[in-house]
């Protein structure tokens, strides 16, 4: 076996310990998972437990999450963000993100769900769409591979599991369409993971930031993509600019894109560096009042 190959085997074990420990640590006992794990689990109308699940629970709402429930609510991402979200912490990082506001009420009721199942059920976000396996949050990132894990979480609550119906993890994930979040979210799991995997990253402020601005509100990333700096800063050509224009889910793609290359380097951008620095000053300083007033708003509540 290569030395890479040996490096990378020896890096996804080194995830997988980790994993295990903090598992065997949790009040709830999951089970560790592949790909091609087999489980039992179904979820339906008439379930003795049915949407029990849907209650005392935070959900970290990704970008994709946030661009598929404000375009069903019909939305901007200031209201969206101003009504539905309160801000959030992704566990064993110094990442901000915003998380789903619950009900007030004495279970903390998800907002969506009503006694006869979920009224967004389309657009759900992707932690609903995994459960009850847990989100894919445990990707190693070596290069070119990679390997996935899981793992199953089984409440006491849960009667889905007692039922015959049988599934690999990658037979749930397709019938879920939690892919098509993966693959959207894809270079801001990237960030994540490799935020939650190599140790506490120490991040500076404003990248901080700018994984705020572009994890929770593309309007205001938009509102800096289309200026003469940061079309000048990142050279982007006269096509690209008119499918970012006209496209909302190019522009996310390109802004998830974007966010990988400015906090790790990683990616195929060509910049001028000092326009580059003129063009995040000015967003970060959008951002911060914004997430002043999102603040004051979730203190008051």
């Amino acid at each position: 076996m290569g030395e890479k190959k040996l490096k990378d085997k020896a890096a996804v074990y080194e995830i997988k310990d980790a994993l295990e420990g903090r598992i065997n640590k949790s009040v709830v006992v999951p089970e560790f998972l592949t790909a091609a794990s087999r489980f039992r689990f179904k979820c339906y109308p008439g379930i003795g437990c049915f949407t029990k699940c849907c209650s005392g629970i935070r959900i970290i709402l990704s970008p994709y999450d946030i661009f598929r429930l404000k375009n069903r609510l019909g939305k901007t991402y200031l209201e969206f963000l101003t009504e539905h979200t309160v801000p959030m912490m992704i566990e064993g990082s110094s990442l901000e993100v915003v998380g789903l506001r619950m009900k007030d009420d004495a279970i903390r009721s998800c907002p969506f769900v009503t006694p006869e199942g979920c009224t967004v059920y389309t657009d759900r976000p992707l932690t609903c769409r995994y459960y009850p396996i847990g989100m894919g949050m445990m990707k190693k990132d070596t290069g070119k591979s990679g390997e996935d894990f899981f793992i199953k979480v089984k409440e006491d609550h849960c009667l889905g599991h007692n039922e015959d119906k049988e599934w690999t993890i990658r037979e749930w994930r397709q019938d879920q369409e939690s892919d098509i979040y993966d693959e959207m979210n894809n270079d801001w799991m990237a960030i994540v993971l490799k935020a939650k995997t190599l140790g506490k990253v120490e991040f500076s402020k404003r990248s901080l930031e700018l994984f705020y601005i572009v994890s929770t509100n593309l309007d205001l990333f938009k509102d800096m993509v289309f200026t003469p700096k940061f079309i000048a800063a990142y050279q982007i050509d006269s096509e690209t600019l008119k499918k970012l224009a006209e496209d909302e889910l190019e522009l996310l793609k390109f802004s998830l894109k974007w966010l990988r290359f400015v906090t790790f380097g990683e990616g195929d951008f060509k910049v001028d560096q000092d326009v580059r620095q003129k063009a995040k000053e000015k967003l970060i300083a959008q951002a911060e009042e914004e997430r002043r007033k999102l603040r004051e708003q979730a203190m008051d509540d």
